[in-house]
């Protein structure tokens, strides 16, 4: 089990490593789905920045050209509140950030939060069972 502290250093050096014009709104991104969601543990995967609950993975900030991609992983459920959401896999999809533009905070707050919730429902109906 790898140690918080290097975690910490890890993510921190995947922001060093980040585009210039990416880099506030993937900062942005962060921030806002730390303070929304305060258990998710992260870690860095196949260059993205990955935030798992309960060892599942849940979202990720993955920077593309002139923009940063959120990953929901249990998108396709998120969908029910959030209504179509980019994607075309079986459950992933993804919302853009365009870097010339300010980050919409309440639509990362917003998806964050739906997809915690819709993963603590299942999460409860898995131990229920």
């Amino acid at each position: 089990m790898r140690k918080a502290q290097q975690t910490r250093s890890l993510v921190a050096a995947w922001f060093d490593f980040l585009p210039p014009a990416e880099m506030p709104v993937a900062q942005a991104i962060h921030k806002t789905i730390r303070a929304t969601v305060a258990e998710l543990t992260e870690t860095i995967r196949q260059g993205n920045l990955l935030l798992s609950m309960n060892g599942e993975p849940l979202l990720a900030i993955a920077p593309a050209r002139d923009r940063v991609n959120l990953l929901i992983f249990n998108g396709a459920d998120v969908e029910a509140t959030l209504g179509p959401l980019e994607g075309v896999g079986r459950r992933q999809r993804q919302v853009a950030f365009p870097s010339a533009n300010p980050v919409d905070i309440a639509r990362v707050e917003i998806v964050a939060r739906t997809s915690a919730e819709v993963a603590r429902r299942q999460q409860a109906h898995v131990d229920h069972h």
